[in-house]
């Protein structure tokens, strides 16, 4: 694992030859994000995200539930010089009528930017939806409910390519302690092969390592190790006016128990994974298909596993029709917006299970001191 780490490291040295960064990619979690001022010396970015999540879900893979709460993040960011920075960040999630908070806590990061491609971060990671996982194998509800990695991360991002390697640190042991350690290693490589007129097309990887272990724990929990992989290709396309935005993905995707675990149903299985995305200006659909067999994930949408909640209830074979329509804004570089209906219809059964959200983001940022 640590040589395929470097080896993906030396692959993004060799790549420093390319120009500028490609910003032909969207999707329907956009909202979440704003341009950050980097230029300044000493900036204050506060995020505050407002939520309300509705899950109807009555089929066998995962119980219906509601998320509505806050999460908020200010984060203080020093840039002693133009290709370092290290920022303090204070990460806060509440759900209503819940009497604690559910994280509380300050996390730290160090990055080095040696050119606007490449950087490096150590402590507080990039996380979530921004890795550019599919459904399959990460699920983009955990930017509410699981929103803080913390580990070590090497991006690279150009027009011809684009690479996310990351090690997120779960949970840390210490000798006897009665639990093990917990850690997912994940990667994402696009390669643009086709470029003409605005259209662009992508060779795209991407892999998600799930490890529990450890050596020096009292626990006697099993060493578990499962790995997600998809192989496959994107076409993305802008018209001139960038009213319209379309992005097709088409993947292979793979599970394979590394550690022949007795307790798991399957140790293999496979899925493809086809989604189309639309958007004009503010309004967008996306419309999906998605077929597995044997198929299982550990940080992915449960919808898309062949795993039930009761083992009774487990299927070899799923083929789901997912569909969402929403409206998404930003509002004056500070507010942004999402109200979305998502639908996944089982076609093996004709279960019909939604959810509907409604999301608000306020992310000013105050500048102190100006390198210039």
């Amino acid at each position: 694992m640590q040589k395929y780490f470097l080896s993906i490291l030396l692959f993004f040295v060799l790549f420093d030859n390319i120009k500028a960064q490609d910003s032909t990619y969207f999707d329907e979690y956009s909202f979440l994000y704003f341009n950050k001022d980097t230029s300044q010396k000493l900036s204050l970015n506060l995020y505050e995200h407002n939520f309300f999540k509705n899950n109807e879900y009555f089929g066998d893979f995962v119980k219906g539930y509601t998320l509505i709460g806050f999460n908020f993040q200010p984060e203080l960011t020093y840039r002693p010089f133009n290709k370092w920075e290290t920022s303090v960040i204070w990460n806060v999630i509440k759900y209503h009528g819940y009497d604690n908070f559910s994280e509380y806590k300050p996390y730290f990061r160090i990055r080095f930017n040696p050119n606007n491609k490449f950087n490096v971060s150590l402590g507080y990671l990039d996380a979530n939806v921004s890795h550019q996982l599919i459904e399959p194998i990460y699920n983009p509800e955990r930017y509410i409910t699981n929103n803080v990695e913390n580990g070590l991360q090497v991006k690279y991002n150009s027009p011809k390519y684009y690479g996310d390697l990351w090690l997120n640190w779960e949970k840390f042991i210490l000798w006897n302690d009665p639990w093990q350690e917990r850690l997912a290693v994940g990667h994402i490589s696009k390669v643009r092969f086709f470029n003409f007129n605005n259209f662009n097309g992508y060779i795209t990887g991407q892999f998600l390592i799930c490890h529990r272990g450890g050596q020096i724990d009292d626990s006697d929990g099993q060493v578990q190790t499962l790995e997600n992989g998809a192989l496959g290709f994107e076409f993305h396309h802008n018209t001139i006016n960038n009213n319209w935005k379309f992005v097709m993905k088409n993947l292979f995707v793979q599970y394979h128990a590394i550690d022949e675990t007795a307790d798991l149903p399957y140790l293999d299985g496979f899925g493809i994974y086809n989604k189309l995305l639309m958007n004009y200006k503010d309004f967008g659909f996306v419309c999906g298909h998605w077929y597995g067999n044997m198929f299982m994930n550990f940080r992915g949408d449960p919808l898309f596993t062949c795993q039930a909640i009761y083992k009774e209830n487990n299927k070899n074979e799923r083929a789901v029709l997912f569909n969402e329509l929403y409206y998404s804004k930003h509002f004056n570089k500070i507010f942004s917006l999402k109200i979305g209906v998502n639908t996944f219809y089982n076609l093996y059964n004709g279960d019909l299970e939604y959810f509907y959200m409604f999301s608000m983001i306020f992310n000013p940022q105050f500048n102190f001191l100006s390198n210039k």
